[in-house]
């Protein structure tokens, strides 16, 4: 359930799409009354009301796309596919780079609510800095759908879009994990490429992937393999390094990449100066991965060391993934274009007045999948941006 403050924003979007039709935005004295005793009836009788008055065929919304950044083949597949999503609906389309700016972030917001926009998606460059401005926008009637990024709570969007991440990244260490990559009773030595400090998404990637390869090596049940990498996590936190004895798993080290290739690349020789002993990297992202690959073949480890990503499924990784003799194993799916068609589905959704704010839950999961040598010919795509 949503907060009542939010429930009550259902009923104010509902109004506006009603007026946007040419009806009349009063409410009913009934709904002007009520405040606070039973938002959750204002909100039903709200969209009611939206559905009653669906906006007519061919009526125009303005869309912003609030992105944090376009340095990235993700983020630009993901900004195509929202784009052409919003505009093959007949929309108004905006994008607003903050090319990782937080105070550039902000500014984007504000110009899109000073544009009376309809709705706005938005791709966080922090998870904290943005409370303020998505709030903002929220109070103004304007519903933001976040992607990729989880925020936090207290900015209270309409929901965040975006892969399974705790999942995707499970299920990518069960495969890890499995005997067949490493023998029980091989020790797993292994270092860490994280994107940007403080991402709960990096956090919710690379905790499953330790999740999956101590259920896999253990026989842990799932539970107690997430209960066992939290703990490994605070370990890393706490010492930039972390152990589980149970599943004769290490992780030596951790580098930050910024989510890119060239910074991974670096960030990788880094990690190579103290841990030449290494059989595993993994990487919060296949895009500092396969700069870190490029670090472990200039090193002469290539067929020394494994490789594997939580998520994104980029082309290029893929592209490893298949080759005969590959050391790259799997990725996790984070597909642009799955994410930005549900963004745009959502805020279709709710300025039709079919669901309000209150429909959707903190976040909206696409489906879970390790992408590996075993299924990866279904899911590459030669043709894809990303």
């Amino acid at each position: 359930m949503k907060k009542i403050v939010v429930l009550i924003l259902a009923v104010a979007l509902a109004v506006s799409v009603f007026a946007g039709c040419g009806g009349t935005a009063t409410p009913s004295a009934e709904a002007s009354a009520e405040t606070g005793g039973d938002a959750q009836a204002s909100v039903e009788a709200g969209s009611s009301a939206a559905q009653e008055n669906t906006p007519a065929e061919g009526k125009t919304f303005k869309v912003a796309y609030v992105n944090k950044t376009l340095n990235n083949p993700f983020f630009v597949a993901l900004e195509a596919q929202i784009k052409e999503e919003v505009e093959k609906r007949g929309w108004q389309y905006t994008s607003l780079d903050a090319k990782e700016d937080i105070a550039k972030e902000q500014e984007n917001l504000e110009t899109a609510v000073s544009q009376k926009v309809d709705a706005i998606i938005m791709n966080a460059v922090d998870p904290e800095a943005c409370v303020p401005s998505i709030k903002a926008a929220m109070d103004a009637g304007i519903p933001v759908v976040c992607v990729d990024t989880q925020v936090s709570e207290e900015a209270n969007p309409v929901t965040t879009v975006m892969s399974n991440n705790y999942e995707n990244g499970y299920m990518v260490g069960q495969y890890v994990g499995s005997e067949e990559i490493f023998p029980a009773d091989e020790e797993i030595i292994s270092v860490l490429l994280s994107g940007t400090k403080g991402n709960l998404t990096g956090q919710q990637r690379r905790t499953g992937v330790m999740a999956g390869i101590i259920a896999a090596r253990t026989g842990a049940t799932a539970d107690d393999a997430k209960a066992a990498a939290e703990k490994m996590e605070q370990e890393l936190t706490d010492n930039g390094k972390a152990v589980n004895e149970d599943a004769k798993f290490q992780i030596n080290g951790q580098g930050w990449g910024n989510w890119t290739a060239d910074e991974g690349l670096p960030a990788m020789e880094d990690l190579l100066v103290a841990n030449k002993n290494i059989n595993l990297v993994i990487s919060e992202n296949d895009n500092m991965l396969l700069g870190a690959k490029t670090a472990i073949d200039n090193a002469g480890l290539t067929d020394k060391v494994w490789l594997a990503a939580a998520a994104d499924g980029q082309k290029e990784a893929y592209e490893e993934i298949m080759k005969d003799g590959s050391r790259y194993l799997a990725s996790g799916e984070n597909n642009p274009y799955k994410v930005g068609t549900k963004a745009v589905e959502i805020i279709d959704s709710l300025l039709s007045g079919q669901t309000d704010v209150a429909s959707y839950d903190v976040i909206t999961p696409t489906e879970a999948l390790a992408v590996t040598k075993e299924n990866v010919k279904e899911i590459y795509n030669p043709d894809s941006l990303f």
